[in-house]
């Protein structure tokens, strides 16, 4: 029995050569990294072997950026999906004490409570931010963009509601004296149930956009989001997802329009809406490139006329220009960031973010396909984008998915932007 389940291991093994070769290849240098971080204790203070994260992050996108330009294709098990949802589980249980103490899942709690409070936080300085070193944390104005916190403030907000009304504030397990769980509300609870949920309405448009069973969609979607539950990225890219829905029923305009709420929640996602535009450019459709800017600029100035919008860019966009969001998010980013930093050059980083966009902007008009185009344009982003940007690597990986470049769930029909000419068509 142990030679028959041996045979069909290398069986497989053979199969998925070239995949489990490429997860290697990113999973060695990642591996050390964390590694070194648990041995330490902080992942923020590795000494001198942050190099180690820089390169995996590194390799990724140079991957990406060749697997979009050659239009390979790849290969990827369910049972490859299974092994990264436990490896991530296993992660969580060693590193529970950092997960939700950082300032992101803290900073949307506070961010939420102030809006619920009547504050403005886009002027209250009272959200706590990392420090370039460790703790204690410093308290800056609310980092994110409007949607992020409209979108946790109702989440966050509704589910204090429904806690307050119950009589007790945390469920007390039977036989765990120790281990209580807090009710759900302006907490770390109700990040991750609110999290939990859009991973849910992730999950059905998955299987509608795919066209695959709901248990292949709940493992994929599981996998996708999994690894950022206890982070607001996940709001963006169930937005984004949302945007491909309805790509898939030709509906153009409300593609821009939910990929404009993901830009509103994570400005990365504004590199989609672009690239996509360029696509009425290149066929020289403006009426098409007019409305469809309206869409994103005028809900841009709607969501944020509220807070104020010079005090939304100030705390927003501007402020991950400045040198002390540089330091602090500069570990194991980019090279692009890393070099900034080596040269000392943090005063004029905005002059490189520009000249870097501009570069993106005439390399997507010259790539013709449009599955390239929002590969390639995205992993070139993340290379200017000073910081870690590592979080938005699924955004990515969901192109490939969506494409069809990396094929899931053998016998399954599998959606590929590619499969009419008219796909992009209004």
């Amino acid at each position: 029995m142990a030679d028959s389940l041996f045979s069909n291991l290398q069986k497989k093994a053979v199969l998925y050569k070239t995949e489990l070769l490429i997860i290697l290849f990113a999973a060695i240098p990642t591996s050390l990294f964390i590694i070194i971080a648990w041995i330490k204790g902080d992942f923020q203070v590795l000494d001198h072997s942050y190099w180690i994260g820089i390169i995996a992050y590194n390799l990724v996108l140079v991957f990406g950026i060749w697997f979009a330009y050659t239009k390979r294709e790849m290969k990827l098990s369910e049972g490859i999906l299974y092994v990264g949802i436990v490896i991530t589980l296993i992660l969580y249980t060693v590193f529970r004490d950092i997960i939700f103490t950082g300032d992101i899942t803290q900073g949307v709690i506070a961010g939420a409570r102030l809006f619920w409070e009547g504050k403005n936080p886009y002027v209250v300085a009272e959200i706590p931010h990392a420090q370039p070193y460790p703790l204690p944390f410093r308290y800056v104005t609310y980092a994110y963009l409007p949607v992020d916190l409209l979108s946790y403030a109702m989440l966050l907000g509704g589910l204090n509601f429904l806690s307050s009304l119950i009589p007790v504030s945390e469920i007390q397990l039977p036989g765990f004296n120790e281990l209580a769980i807090p009710l759900p509300g302006f907490n770390e609870m109700g990040i991750l149930i609110a999290n939990l949920a859009l991973m849910c309405v992730s999950i059905y448009l998955l299987r509608e956009i795919l066209e695959i069973k709901g248990k292949q969609a709940a493992v994929l979607g599981t996998f996708l989001f999994l690894i950022l539950i206890w982070n607001n990225v996940c709001l963006a890219q169930t937005f984004f997802i949302a945007g491909w829905y309805f790509h898939k029923r030709k509906q153009t305009n409300l593609v821009i329009f939910f990929w404009s709420l993901s830009m509103l929640s994570k400005y990365f996602a504004g590199i989609f809406i672009v690239a996509y535009i360029v696509e009425y450019l290149r066929k020289q459709e403006y009426i098409e490139v007019v409305i469809k800017s309206m869409i994103a600029g005028v809900l841009s100035i709607l969501v944020s006329l509220p807070f104020g919008i010079m005090e939304v860019l100030n705390s927003t966009v501007f402020f991950y220009n400045t040198e002390e969001r540089i330091l602090d998010g500069s570990f194991g980013g980019s090279i692009f960031s890393e070099l900034i930093l080596f040269l000392k050059l943090q005063d004029i980083i905005w002059l490189f973010t520009l000249l870097g966009f501009g570069v993106i902007l005439v390399i997507a008009l010259f790539l013709k396909d449009l599955y390239q185009r929002l590969v390639i344009s995205s992993c070139l982003a993340l290379f200017v984008i000073t910081g870690i940007s590592a979080q938005f690597l699924s955004f990515i990986i969901l192109i490939l998915i969506i494409a069809g470049q990396i094929l899931l769930f053998e016998g399954q029909k599998v959606y590929r932007l590619t499969e009419s000419p008219n796909h992009i068509a209004s």
